[in-house]
């Protein structure tokens, strides 16, 4: 059994959420299942309070090991030690401690109590190699981590050839996010949008399945 602790709604669309589904999905392929327990989303600090309550049913589920989001790591920082059921802790990271979002005081706050979630876990699994990196000339120990990069989807067959698509323009762009704010998407469009009549116009974006799962 297998307690993952992650921050607001598991079904969220975007990358680490898919992944974090995709894993609870194919887990029984283990052995293992997996079963969500969220810390309430809300602006920094206020979901460290929830600390205690996200412990309690975190013990109801009786897990074997519990695996710790990088998202909310810090808000059970100083719960962790006292609190926690008394078996391995893994933490996953898709983002480096203090996270990508935020800067100034927040960041090195948040920081600093990522870093103590980290203390008591066995392994820490990066998403990337490059993140693993940063997290070693972070501090983080390199004994312990262990790099699980994501998967993706193959497509049952390849889909029709796109066909022209510059339509007489000097150039094509193709961009591949989530529709949210911080992925710079309206800033891209703006910036499309100066450029020369021969270069690149916008079109309308197309929804696609996100690359960001496991295979």
């Amino acid at each position: 059994m297998v307690s993952l602790i992650t921050l607001g709604d598991p079904v969220t669309l975007t990358g680490g959420y898919l992944y974090h589904r995709r894993i609870a999905a194919l887990a029984p392929r283990s052995g293992a299942r997996v079963a969500f327990v969220s810390v309430p989303a809300a602006p920094f600090p206020l979901p460290l309070a929830a600390g205690p309550l996200v412990l309690r049913r975190l013990t109801a589920q009786r897990p074997d090991v519990l695996l710790l989001d990088s998202i909310a790591a810090g808000y059970l920082a100083p719960w962790l030690p006292l609190r926690r059921p008394r078996v391995p802790v893994v933490a996953i990271l898709h983002q480096p401690p203090g996270g990508i979002d935020s800067g100034g005081v927040r960041a090195s706050a948040q920081a600093a109590l990522d870093r103590w979630a980290y203390r008591p876990a066995t392994l820490l699994l990066a998403a990337s190699a490059a993140l693993a990196d940063d997290l070693v000339a972070g501090g983080l120990p390199a004994a312990r981590l262990r790099v699980v990069p994501p998967g993706r989807d193959i497509a049952a067959a390849p889909g029709p050839p796109p066909g022209d698509l510059r339509r007489g323009r000097r150039a094509a762009l193709l961009s591949v996010g989530n529709w949210v704010a911080r992925k710079g998407l309206l800033d891209l469009l703006e910036a499309v949008s100066r450029l020369p009549a021969a270069y690149p116009t916008t079109g309308r974006p197309a929804a696609i399945a996100s690359p960001y799962t496991v295979p």
